[in-house]
């Protein structure tokens, strides 16, 4: 990746034959774009100039089998996923999945796992709502043992309606897109 005079590689994460998962250079920060090229093996691809900024969250999301139905990446307190067949609770906090949400302190190098002790909080707590009601954050910041996955532990408010419901992300005055959330 190329910007105001850095040349760094970025972190490969995953990769499909479809899908090429890359975490952005942490010294990237505060650029408004870098070029980007794929190589593979002696094959490089087009010139890129990808847009970037400190603020781009978005929740990971999962096709539910069965259902066929996008899913936000979400545990329970005893780490199961949330599905429809397991639907978070009301009162319960639930780990959300998420990347884009910008600076974190105690920040690893690109592309290591986050540490568990001490954890790396992102600067800004970003709100979180529940069926359109404000979720309390208790954590938000990278998710331990993984290279630029960030977490977000909230409580789901008591009153939301059972059933699929949407879930929405603001930090820094960057809304996500929904995600839905099963919840009884």
């Amino acid at each position: 990746m190329h910007s105001a005079n850095l040349s760094l590689p970025g972190r490969l994460i995953y990769d499909s034959p479809s899908q090429i998962n890359v975490q952005i250079p942490w010294e990237m920060q505060g650029q408004t774009s870098a070029q980007i090229k794929v190589t593979i093996e002696d094959t490089q691809g087009p010139l890129y100039t990808l847009p970037l900024a400190d603020s781009s969250p978005a929740f990971f999301e999962y096709t539910e089998s069965g259902t066929k139905r996008l899913l936000l990446a979400a545990l329970d307190s005893a780490n199961r996923v949330i599905s429809s067949t397991h639907p978070a609770q009301s009162g319960q906090v639930v780990q959300l999945y998420a990347n884009g949400l910008g600076p974190v302190d105690n920040q690893p190098p690109t592309g290591e796992p986050a540490s568990a002790s001490p954890l790396s909080h992102a600067l800004t707590l970003p709100t979180v709502t529940i069926a359109g009601q404000a979720a309390t954050v208790q954590f938000s910041g990278l998710a331990p043992g993984f290279p630029g996955l960030y977490q977000v532990n909230v409580e789901v408010p008591a009153g939301v309606p059972s059933g699929v419901q949407p879930v929405v992300l603001k930090i820094n005055g960057v809304t996500s897109p929904a995600a839905n959330l099963p919840v009884q």
